[in-house]
């Protein structure tokens, strides 16, 4: 469900979700996982007849974000697999800030910026990732600005001004052309440095974005992903000292399921990888284990519905 513009002031965002049971028994709910803490799950009711309808209600709230976010949340059947997933996009509108507020991130002691993360999104490999932040001049001097990237992964393009008078507020746009290679596909993470009057200082803006397929007309044949579960509870190997969890991964679609890429925030050992192939129908067993007790798996595919999937690892003490 698409909430449209949604103002962060405005607090959380209610939407409700309608069925039907149409099978033939009894359907209870069971485990709710949500895709962040900043969803809450209201049911009309645990258990729902043949023939009879319900109501889920799904709180969103925006607070802490800004612009175009997408959650779920997965709700499985008593003591069974999923049921359904359901899912918001919203585009939030920030609270307005007081400018101490706003720019709160310091490049020297009279230049601040409103971040040091960009994420940018998903972005088709073969196009351009493309992100803003803000810079004040505090100072009575008029300072000079210099944008450096000291790691080329990718080509940069910077619009910045060349110079900040006192008081004034500038925005920088920073732009990555993204090769069309298998490369590119996956969570990409690259760092620039704004210079003040030609001297470097500790600032370090921090820029991600994900490649994925560039996804055209609608096509009849296509992979469809079903994960279950989204949230695996770890165990502890007595052995290897390791956390290990399990999950599967279902091709729905009529057309081979292509792994373009898989990211871990932390160290992981997976058992699926770029360039693995689930065809239609089939379905696979993946593991997954680290060092860690909580960390996450990003797989990257070309199902042109949701092509990120994020699947959650978590122990419970």
């Amino acid at each position: 469900m698409d909430l449209g513009s949604i103002q962060e002031a405005d607090g959380t965002v209610f939407h409700t979700f309608r069925f039907v049971n149409t099978s033939s028994r009894t359907i209870k709910f069971g485990r709710i996982a949500p895709s962040c803490r900043c969803l809450n799950t209201i049911f009309s009711q645990d258990s729902f007849e043949s023939g009879e309808s319900g109501e889920i209600i799904i709180g969103f709230n925006p607070a802490g974000m800004t612009g175009k976010v997408y959650r779920y949340v997965d709700i499985y059947e008593y003591e069974k697999a999923l049921l359904v997933r359901l899912s918001l996009t919203a585009d939030v509108i920030p609270e307005a800030q007081r400018q101490d507020e706003a720019f709160s991130y310091r490049i020297t002691d009279h230049v601040y910026a409103t971040a040091d993360k960009l994420n940018m999104g998903y972005v088709p490999i073969g196009g351009k990732a493309t992100g803003r932040i803000s810079v004040i001049n505090t100072s009575s001097e008029t300072v000079a600005l210099h944008i450096c990237q000291p790691e080329k992964s990718y080509h940069a393009d910077f619009d910045c001004p060349s110079s900040l008078a006192p008081g004034q507020k500038a925005s920088i746009e920073i732009s990555f052309s993204i090769p069309e290679t298998s490369e590119s596909y996956g969570i990409k993470k690259d760092i620039v440095e704004i210079w003040v009057d030609r001297a470097r200082n500790s600032y370090r803006l921090s820029t991600s974005f994900i490649g994925i397929d560039h996804f055209g007309k609608a096509v009849h044949e296509k992979p469809e992903v079903m994960i279950s579960p989204s949230l695996v509870a770890l165990k502890r190997n007595m052995i290897t000292r390791r956390f290990e969890g399990s999950f599967m991964i279902l091709n729905r679609g009529n057309a081979n399921l292509h792994i373009r890429s898989v990211d871990t925030e932390t160290p992981a050992n997976i058992n699926i990888g770029k360039g693995d192939v689930i065809p239609p129908g089939q379905k696979k067993k993946i593991k997954a284990g680290s060092l860690t007790d909580q960390f996450s798996v990003f797989l990257i595919t070309d199902d042109p519905v949701r092509p990120v999937r994020e699947i959650r690892f978590q122990h419970n003490h």
